[in-house]
């Protein structure tokens, strides 16, 4: 029985000194409790303006379908396009505009709890590092798709998006769909 105590103190520490190091590598303060292990971590902070927590996302969002904002828009909206199979296809699926570049066209409805990509209005779910986002910063933002935007056509609405700073998750999963347009 002791055996077994030794190896799950032995785990809970390597664990506690993984999760350590994946913050500090995100530019996390290293709790107290784990100086005495790894020693003065003050040095050893990420140099990055990122903020430094990745948001929780929801395991279907990592099958997400990476694809243009303008691609998506135009199944939806094109003059060849089949708006109805665009709706059955797309509307209710998780997809991904990666690496955008932040403008201020982007973030002019933060403040409404919103990003723009292109004609698609996002409402995001962690809005704090939305409202930190500058001019020239790069972002992917993950969302599941409503469809048309009676209001402003053409233009898309997602819901539930995630906004992320560009590389700190890897989107989507390996082995994940490709986007095949309908037009």
């Amino acid at each position: 029985m002791k055996n077994k105590n030794m190896s799950l103190g032995a785990s809970v520490v390597s664990l506690g000194l993984v999760l350590a190091v994946a913050g500090m590598a995100c530019g996390a303060k290293v709790p107290a409790y784990v100086t005495p292990i790894l020693g003065d971590t003050a040095t050893l902070t990420a140099t990055t303006d990122a903020p430094a927590i990745v948001p929780y996302l929801p395991p279907a969002y990592y099958q997400c379908i990476q694809v243009l904002p303008m691609d998506i828009e135009a199944a939806y909206y094109s003059q060849y396009g089949n708006h109805a199979e665009a709706e059955t296809m797309y509307t209710g699926r998780t997809f991904l505009f990666k690496d955008q570049l932040v403008d201020l066209y982007m973030i002019r409805e933060v403040d409404k709890g919103c990003l723009w990509a292109d004609l698609t209005k996002c409402p995001v779910t962690n809005l704090d590092l939305a409202k930190q986002l500058k001019p020239g910063q790069r972002v992917d933002i993950v969302g599941i798709c409503t469809g048309r935007d009676l209001l402003q056509s053409p233009g898309l609405v997602f819901r539930d998006c995630y906004v992320l700073i560009t590389g700190s998750l890897q989107l989507p999963a390996p082995g994940g769909q490709v986007f095949t347009p309908t037009y």
